[in-house]
């Protein structure tokens, strides 16, 4: 085979291989796939990693000089995780090698193990009970945008929403079932290929979400939006840094003291499952939680309060179970027959125990007779 003739066909075996011609653009279709809060932190790591590399080639030891550059900034531990997320997606999308090897590697490494304790820590949680004095706060206002807040505060408490979970909510998202609210998040940061999941929210949150569809008045698209001061409720989507500002400005009204953002109130609703009683599997379905170590990051104190030092050396009780009255009465009617049951169970199956011995005695004697 010529030369001429080796680069035509790897040219050809090259676009069958990835399905599109690299003169072609990516599609729109192809640059959703990840979410735009994703899609926005790439972006904003790639600008500085460029920046910083001033039309030097990205390589694996320009890579790794960077995380060092990054390390001596004194940068949270998150930061390097990002920066070869964001390297790696590029060259996929460009259809390249990555430049990430062994150097960029062991430096994420080194700065993951050297950094653990920076950053600013976790954020204080928002209890429900603090959640509860928030919307109450802000709907007493008699605003729509205080309405609007009271709403937002409420659906991100009970669903355990993230802030672009929230920000990405449209009517449609929504369903009014009986006195409750079905609220449908469509994609989130962990499940990015869109599969979708049905939450409840309570009938609180449900009556704040008819009221403000009726007084905005919206019928369709964005679900949360911007409202000007004359109270003029916006068409477009209220943004994640919005959202961080309005439960910030909130929790201030409401007197939380500590480092409040836009996760607190999914952290504080984490809490507030487990003092209740949630159990692990429970929490991981309510927070949507992959793995088990990002979620026990938000009980930790709960957990170790509970645990078996606290409990069998030093007889601490877990604490009361705060269950929704509505609720508890059906749970305990719901116990109980389900003990009677078992009860009866176990007396039918005593009965039938003494039957068979007495029938086999009976045979015993028929047959010795």
């Amino acid at each position: 085979m010529s030369e001429s003739n080796r680069a035509v066909h790897a040219r050809s075996n090259n676009n069958t291989n990835t399905g599109s011609n690299d003169a072609d653009p990516p599609t729109e279709l192809a640059e959703r796939d990840l979410s735009p809060g994703t899609r926005d932190r790439y972006r904003r790591a790639l600008c500085s990693l460029d920046g910083w590399l001033a039309d030097r080639p990205a390589t694996d030891a320009a890579l790794a000089g960077y995380l060092s550059a990054l390390f001596d900034r004194g940068l949270a531990v998150a930061t390097p995780g990002i920066v070869v997320a964001a390297v790696k997606d590029r060259a996929k999308r460009e259809a390249a090698s990555s430049p990430v090897g062994v150097l960029t590697n062991r430096a994420l490494c080194a700065f993951r193990r050297d950094a653990a304790g920076r950053g600013p820590g976790q954020v204080v949680g928002i209890s429900w009970e603090q959640a509860d004095r928030m919307v109450e706060l802000a709907e007493n206002r008699g605003s729509a945008a205080g309405l609007r807040d009271a709403l937002l505060v409420r659906i991100m408490s009970d669903c355990l929403l993230r802030v672009g979970e929230a920000s990405a909510l449209d009517c449609s998202d929504i369903d009014f079932v009986g006195d409750w609210l079905e609220v449908v998040v469509r994609s989130s940061k962990t499940d990015q290929e869109g599969r979708g999941v049905a939450l409840y929210a309570g009938p609180e949150t449900a009556r704040l979400a008819r009221r403000w569809l009726e007084e905005a008045p919206i019928a369709d698209g964005p679900l949360l939006r911007p409202v000007n001061k004359g109270g003029q409720v916006a068409g477009t989507r209220l943004s994640d840094r919005s959202m961080r500002d309005i439960v910030k400005r909130r929790a201030a009204e409401a007197g939380i003291e500590g480092r409040v953002s836009g996760h607190s109130l999914r952290i504080g609703a984490a809490q507030s499952l487990r003092d209740a009683g949630a159990t692990t599997p429970e929490l991981m379905m309510a927070g949507r939680w992959r793995r088990v170590e990002t979620m026990a990051r938000y009980t930790r104190t709960q957990d170790a309060a509970v645990g078996p030092v606290a409990r069998l050396r030093y007889g601490v009780m877990p604490p009361e179970r705060r269950m929704p009255h509505r609720h508890s009465t059906a749970a305990r009617k719901t116990a109980r027959a389900s003990k009677r049951a078992q009860k009866e169970w176990r007396r039918t199956m005593r009965m039938a125990k003494k039957l068979r011995k007495t029938v086999a005695q009976i045979e015993i004697g028929v047959i010795g007779s």
